[in-house]
């Protein structure tokens, strides 16, 4: 993928979140991945809840979880922010 950034956030323990949104925020990119340590998936997923403009999938990797978000494209239409089977 040649228009995505791929942040390392291994060795962060505390703060996660907020440097992961901040990194959201500040980019113009379509797809971010963070390789995140192992063991904290379930917490990052109930931190971000549905991700807003983003679509979240967790990756296993060799060592590591990569947290990859890919821009959700902007809709005309008001949609209810529930989950579509």
């Amino acid at each position: 993928m040649d228009d995505s950034k791929f942040v390392d956030l291994k060795a962060v323990t505390c703060g996660l979140v907020p440097i992961i949104v901040n990194h959201l925020d500040t980019t113009s990119n379509p797809v971010v991945e963070f390789q995140v340590r192992l063991g904290i998936r379930e917490e990052l997923m109930s931190g971000f809840g549905t991700g807003g403009n983003w679509d979240i999938e967790v990756i296993d990797d060799l060592g590591c979880d990569r947290l990859r978000f890919t821009r959700r494209r902007e809709s005309d239409e008001d949609r209810l922010n529930i989950v579509e089977y």
